[in-house]
């Protein structure tokens, strides 16, 4: 988050009685550039998950996304309806089909390479994999994140959505759509 949208949050969240005054002053720090690289990131996900969502006409009960940021960038999607979930090709609308096709699986290389650019301009390693949940009820999103120094980075992308796809068919059985709480990622 930037500094000005740092600083009004701040004014805001005193103006409600939910901080201190006192703590205006830290709303005055510049962030340091790794954490406007994060801030980034933190944008660049919603956006992905704002547009996963609404491909499908906003009539998903949860979205899944990993995003493969490595040598070949690709978008890794799945969604809750009704229950159960399926991967974006298995939907039954072929408009909502074509839509993620053609409009939000290209993007991956273009998200890939902007996000990973901030990290290093900041001598930070880069994001490997990136794996988004969204839950409509609550509005809730998480992000799990695979740096380039990690041991997982070895895994396949397909290797990941599968296990991953696989865990979340089963969980999502016992988690009300309403839980404001993760799911289990992969690895």
């Amino acid at each position: 988050m930037g500094f000005f949208n740092r600083f009004f949050k701040k004014v805001e969240e005193v103006n409600k009685a939910e901080a201190d005054i006192s703590e205006l002053e830290s709303a005055f720090t510049l962030a340091s550039p790794l954490d406007e690289a994060n801030d980034f990131w933190k944008e660049i996900a919603q956006n992905i998950i704002v547009n996963t969502v609404k491909a499908t006409d906003n009539t998903v009960e949860r979205a899944f996304i990993l995003i493969d940021m490595g040598q070949h960038p690709s978008f890794h999607i799945f969604y809750q309806i009704d229950g159960h979930l399926l991967k974006w090709h298995e939907l039954e609308n072929p408009t909502i089909i074509d839509k993620i096709q053609n409009e939000l699986l290209p993007q991956a290389s273009n998200v890939s390479k902007a996000v990973n650019d901030k990290f290093i301009q900041v001598n930070h390693p880069k994001i490997s994999f990136a794996e988004l949940q969204f839950e409509w009820a609550t509005g809730a999103w998480f992000s799990h994140i695979i740096w380039e120094d990690n041991d997982d980075i070895n895994l396949k992308a397909e290797e990941i959505s599968s296990q991953w796809f696989n865990t979340l068919s089963e969980e999502i059985k016992n988690k009300p759509l309403d839980s404001d709480a993760k799911l289990s990622w992969y690895p």
